[in-house]
C-alpha cells in the first residue's frame, strides 16, 4: 500500500468514530461506526447481523467512508467490502479496542462481524492552512482518479475562467490548465465559460 493511502487510513483509525454510507432500496444511508483497525490491507470494522447496515453491506459489498480531523483534513473513501474471518483478525481488534468487550460482555460478542474494506478509492483534501491541497489514492488494486475540472481542447485561450477562479488554480496557455490538487471543484470557471470547454470534477 502506498504511503499516501496509509497515512488516510491512520487518519480514520485515529479520528477512530467517522461517517459510513451505503444504501439500501435506492435511499442513502449514513451512521457512525468506528475504525477498529488499519493495515495494509485495509481498514476493519465490526457491526451486529441484525442491523440494517450489516444486510445493506451484505447485499452491495460497497460502502464510503468520511470524517474529518480537528485540523481540517478531510479523508473520503470509496471501496469494496467482504467479510473477514480470520481469528487473528479478531483478537487483535479486540485486544486494541477494549470497549468491545465491555459492550458485549460474557462472550456475547458472537453477534458482532468483522468486516475489511480491502480495495477503494478515496481522498485527502487539506484545509488546515494556507491554499488547499486535494490528493487522490487508492489500494487494493484501484487506481487513482483525477482530482478537478478539465478543461477541453474546445478552449480558445479567452481567459474568462482564470480570474473567476477563488483560488487561483488555473493557469494560462494556448489550453488553459486546471491544477487538480488546488481545484475546489466548485464548478465557478466552468459557468463562466463561453465555450462549454470545461468538464466538471468527475468525483472519486
Amino acid at each position: 500500500m502506498q504511503e499516501l493511502s496509509k497515512r488516510a487510513l491512520a487518519y480514520l483509525r485515529e479520528i477512530k468514530s467517522v461517517t459510513f454510507a451505503t444504501v439500501e432500496q435506492g435511499v442513502p444511508s449514513a451512521r457512525i461506526i468506528d475504525v477498529m483497525m488499519v493495515d495494509d490491507e485495509g481498514l476493519y470494522f465490526l457491526t451486529g447481523r441484525g442491523k440494517p447496515f450489516y444486510r445493506e453491506i451484505i447485499e452491495s459489498e460497497v460502502v464510503a467512508v468520511t470524517a474529518m480531523t480537528p485540523e481540517w483534513v478531510s479523508v473520503r473513501v470509496v471501496g469494496d467490502v467482504l467479510p473477514n474471518a480470520d481469528p487473528k483478525v479478531r483478537k487483535k481488534i479486540f485486544i486494541d479496542n477494549p470497549v468491545l468487550s465491555q459492550l458485549y460482555p460474557g462472550g456475547k460478542d458472537d453477534i458482532l462481524e468483522v468486516f475489511q474494506l480491502y480495495r477503494g478509492r478515496g481522498e485527502l483534501f487539506d484545509l488546515s492552512g494556507g491554499p488547499p491541497l486535494r490528493e487522490r489514492f487508492a489500494f487494493g488494486g484501484e487506481e487513482p482518479s483525477v482530482p478537478g475540472a478539465f478543461i477541453t481542447e474546445e478552449c480558445t485561450a479567452c481567459g474568462a475562467c482564470e480570474p473567476e477562479c477563488p483560488v487561483g488554480a488555473i493557469s494560462k496557455g494556448e489550453i488553459y490548465v486546471v491544477d487538480g490538487s488546488r481545484c475546489l471543484e466548485c464548478g465557478r470557471c466552468a459557468e463562466y465559460c463561453t465555450y462549454d470547454a470545461i468538464e466538471p470534477a468527475k468525483g472519486l
